[in-house]
């Protein structure tokens, strides 16, 4: 392993290394270059400050001014990168080290570490192994080691960088996405990194971020209750009394003076008088303020830390996430809070009513205006003074993953001109360790509704869950749980899906087949479109209402979501191709490509569905989806077909034979021929082999007009040279090296009643494709409602 980081001191030396550095090193400036940016600044924090003999940073040693205590080192450049592993060794110098530990709240961090005591050729050593993963953001290792007897702490704190985007860029870009639509879902108990909490602006009762607050100023806290339990204020009170009269005291009011007299006079020596007096009392409404915060403070970490040992104890599984030195941290912390609470003036204080008026002992006496500080921070979160606190983050492939499913939600809102109808959000929930997560699936707080004007309705979801016992869809074998599903449905009820994968990962090594550039492009890895052809051919809509069960296939196109950087308004999308051939491959999607808003994915989409404003039926839109490369790959030796009726409408070409012309009129046409060049670039090679009749035009008089159709028995691809005279109409051809479809025509079939065209149309203009129900009940060629519509392009 290569040595990355030495610091010497007279206590103890630190190593940290690493493997395959430089690959890391080599991604991570490859994708500063791409945005044309520079490589941040990396330091190393160190709390307590300490006063190193020599510091060496990559074999190259450090120029120590002076020997004034050090809190932080400069690295040269960055070191610490996502999903690397390093090793952190303690060699303990000094004699009598007892113990060492790293004191994280992960479990499986503190679990990383194993001390070595010292032995005859060799001194304490603590060492261990951490594989950063997803956490990005700032990494402390808290030491506690003893020595003698004594308790000594050391806290190290790295930030790791993330490979594929920018960390103090993208990954807001993201947050920001994230709290406008599940704020507070981002938040973590405890992960190996940490990030700065000052971007929520979400209040509530949220758990986890009053711990994170609590942790940040519990100092702060202690210190003021310290002094109030020293000094605590108190206030002169009235207090009326009854007191016989040879007890008064002082100078007395004129009217109890001549009731006195009276009962003197009277002889009535043992009756009491009301007197208000004056004394000091601790029960203030300051002091009751203190004692409401004391007890809610203490509540709110005992419910916490009971819940979250009793979780940790369940035993159901061999991996405990929380370690003991963070639950024994968090009774720790109720210490400070249980001894205030048992001081004998707070038992003297009555319980807090609220604040009727401001209080200048609060926000200035000492003591009382830290407490009082620190607890309007608490009640507010993290919304002010947020800077002073860290929290820990869901790892960067989990926020990516969220954040491309709203991303899409934002192209179906901003560009495809769909409404939201419907969004759970109520149905996030808390977990076992004061986590929001979403409820998945179909129904859950990841699931949208969406309408559109023209009759369109939508639905994203977030990881739905298809199983072998599926209600409408599900896989016939292993479950199934794409990121991303999006499913259209169409005014008459038929359905199309397409499934997207968020993958945080790219491509960093070819295998013996492939030739990508992938020092200068980025790609998704291999598994990841392997798993795109798994969902798509895994999951089957089965239709119980119909007779045998039929099944078919709902995915119309399955893609990977990546981090990949490129200009997408100039460059093409690598896996275009693939798309368009086979409905399967990938988009690159990042924040920072928001100048040119993620092209790529908008423009796939907009294809599919359209804008909803535009002169394109529904029904276009759900054809030409059926007209695509993709729906149009069959089984060996079938064909797919959708509609079993359709019509190519067509006038004949010009200079044909008279006999040629009259076999068409009168219903004994044997052949039909169109360049492939013509047909296909109005419709698509996929329509010929679905046509079953053709409808010639016919001329009457000054007139055309189609009065029957043809059923067609086989379509054949020809050369023009081919295609002979009875079969072309024509004995010569200018073009006799063009394709051309060539049609084997059968009986005709005479429609209900004439249909009327444009003789002054010219061929192209003549073509539409229609069903033949529609043209029995049409009277002119204006009236035939064209089919595959936005296929003619």
């Amino acid at each position: 392993m290569q040595t990355l980081i030495c610091i010497e001191t007279p206590e103890w030396e630190l190593t940290i290394s690493s493997q395959h550095l430089e690959a890391r090193q080599s991604t991570y400036f490859n994708m500063l270059s791409q945005r044309g940016v520079l490589a941040p600044i990396s330091k190393l924090q160190i709390q307590p400050a300490i006063s190193p003999e020599n510091i060496t940073i990559c074999d190259q040693k450090s120029v120590l001014i002076d020997d004034s205590p050090l809190s932080e080192v400069t690295l040269p450049a960055p070191l610490f990168f996502e999903n690397a592993q390093y090793q952190f060794e303690w060699v303990f110098l000094q004699e009598g080290i007892e113990q060492a530990f790293i004191a994280h709240a992960l479990q499986g961090v503190s679990d990383a570490f194993r001390f070595t005591p010292k032995r005859k050729h060799s001194a304490a050593s603590l060492i261990g192994t951490i594989n950063t993963g997803n956490d990005i953001g700032q990494f402390a290792l808290p030491l506690t080691y003893y020595i003698k007897g004594k308790e000594k702490q050391f806290k190290l704190t790295l930030e790791v960088l993330p490979t594929k985007m920018q960390l103090h860029n993208d990954l807001p870009a993201m947050y920001r996405r994230l709290d406008e639509t599940f704020p507070l879902w981002r938040f973590s108990l405890a992960e190996k990194t940490e990030q700065s909490a000052d971007k929520s602006q979400h209040r509530g009762n949220f758990p986890l971020l009053w711990l994170a607050q609590f942790k940040a100023l519990r100092t702060s806290l202690e210190d003021g209750l310290k002094v109030i339990a020293n000094s605590p204020h108190n206030r002169l009170q009235k207090k009326n009394v009854n007191i016989r009269a040879d007890r008064l005291k002082g100078r007395l009011s004129n009217r109890l003076a001549e009731r006195v007299k009276e009962d003197i006079a009277n002889k009535i020596y043992d009756k009491r008088y009301q007197q208000q007096k004056q004394h000091l009392s601790l029960d203030t409404p300051e002091n009751r303020y203190i004692k409401m915060v004391v007890v809610q403070c203490k509540q709110q970490l005992e419910s916490m830390s009971q819940k979250l040992e009793a979780h940790t104890n369940k035993g159901e599984t061999t991996y405990a996430r929380l370690s003991e030195h963070f639950l024994n941290e968090l009774k720790e912390w109720q210490q400070p809070l249980i001894k205030m609470e048992k001081y004998s003036f707070l038992k003297e204080v009555g319980d807090f009513s609220g604040q009727h008026r401001e209080s200048l002992v609060l926000q200035q006496k000492t003591g009382y205006s830290a407490v009082y500080k620190v607890w309007q921070e608490l009640k507010y979160y993290l919304d002010i003074f947020a800077k002073h606190s860290t929290v820990s983050m869901k790892s960067v492939a989990e926020t990516y993953e969220v954040w491309c499913f709203l991303e899409i939600r934002t192209i179906l809102l901003e560009v495809l001109g769909f409404q939201e109808k419907e969004h759970q959000k109520t149905k996030l929930k808390l977990n076992d360790y004061f986590e929001l997560q979403l409820k998945d699936g179909l129904t859950g707080a990841g699931a949208f509704a969406f309408e559109r004007a023209d009759g369109l309705r939508a639905k994203l979801a977030h990881e739905p869950v298809f199983r072998r016992a599926g209600q409408h869809i599900r896989s016939f074998g292993v479950t199934q749980k794409p990121d991303i599903l999006l499913e259209v449905t169409f005014p008459d009820g038929k359905t199309c899906i397409w499934l997207f994968d968020a993958k945080y990962r790219i491509k960093t090594q070819n295998n013996r087949y492939d030739v990508d550039d992938i020092d200068c492009n980025d790609y998704v890895p291999d598994d990841a479109i392997n798993q795109m052809h798994r969902y798509r051919d895994a999951l089957i809509r089965v239709d119980e209402q119909k007779e045998s069960r039929s099944k078919s296939r709902p995915v119309f196109g399955a893609f990977a979501l990546y981090p990949g950087f490129y200009d997408q308004g100039s460059d093409e999308n690598p896996y275009q191709s693939m798309i368009a051939e086979v409905g399967i491959g990938a988009f690159a999607l990042l924040p920072s490509a928001n100048g040119n808003k993620n092209s790529w994915l908008q423009a796939f989409l907009l294809h599919q569905l359209g804008t909803g404003i535009s002169a394109y039926t529904t029904e276009s839109i759900r054809d030409d989806l059926y007209v695509n490369e993709p729906a149009r790959i069959p089984y060996s030796g079938m064909q797919q077909v959708l509609h079993h009726d359709l019509v190519l409408i067509s006038k004949l070409g010009e200079s044909r034979e008279q006999d040629y012309i009259d076999n068409f009129n009168s219903g004994l046409a044997e052949w039909f021929h169109i360049p492939v060049s013509v047909f296909d670039k109005k419709f698509g090679k996929h329509i010929v082999q679905e046509l079953r009749y053709l409808a010639v035009m016919a001329n009457c008089a000054s007139s055309l007009e189609i009065t029957m159709v043809y059923r067609i028995k086989k379509v054949v691809l020809s050369q023009r040279d081919d295609i002979s005279a009875k079969q072309a109409g024509i004995d010569v051809s200018k073009v006799s090296k063009n394709q051309y479809w060539l049609f084997e025509l059968g009986a005709a079939i005479s429609l209900d009643q004439v249909i009327q065209c444009d003789p002054t149309a010219g061929f192209r203009q003549s073509l539409k494709l229609a069903k033949l129900d529609n043209m029995q009940i049409a009277n002119s060629f204006s009236e035939i409602v064209p089919i595959y519509e936005r296929s003619y392009r």
